[in-house]
């Protein structure tokens, strides 16, 4: 699949050496979710799809920033990505191509408690791959994942 080959672009501006791809993150994600839906009583399978689905239009967008993503139209960039979604699983059939495409949506309305949780995973993510880049790179990165979400780490020198 493409995402293996598109770095996450956030970490490049940052000055981050050999970044995870989008699909590294993509399958942490999944795995995050796997483990907090179950202990939610959430719809698992559900948390696990939107996990793995939500960044798959960015193997043809390229991973697009919080940043560049306030510059687009929401309709339009949610067009795109769905048409996209539509075309990468057509060949499923065009039921299985509208679940797919069903599960993104309710992903970026966040209309659910899964996509609520996987929206949350998905910034946790990002902290936990900040800190471990902060530790292993001497990267400082708190502007860019922590302030936000008022989470500062302090690391001790090796």
């Amino acid at each position: 699949m493409l995402l293996k080959r598109v770095r996450r672009s956030g970490w490049l501006d940052a000055g981050v050496r050999q970044p995870e791809s989008v699909a590294d993150h993509s399958f942490s994600l999944a795995v995050l979710a796997m483990v907090e839906a179950e202990k939610r009583g959430l719809d698992c399978l559900k948390a696990v799809k939107m996990a793995l689905i939500h960044d798959i239009p960015e193997s043809y967008t390229g991973d697009l920033t919080p940043r560049i993503k306030k510059r687009i139209p929401a309709k339009l960039l949610e067009s795109v990505e769905t048409s996209v979604l539509k075309q990468l699983f057509a060949e499923l059939g065009p039921k299985h191509a509208e679940e797919v495409v069903n599960v993104y949506r309710e992903y970026l309305k966040d209309c659910s408690p899964e996509a609520r949780l996987v929206h949350m995973l998905d910034k946790k993510e990002m902290m936990l791959e900040a800190c471990w880049l902060m530790h292993s790179q001497r990267v400082d990165l708190r502007k860019f994942a922590f302030r936000r979400h008022g989470f500062i780490p302090r690391f001790r020198s090796r």
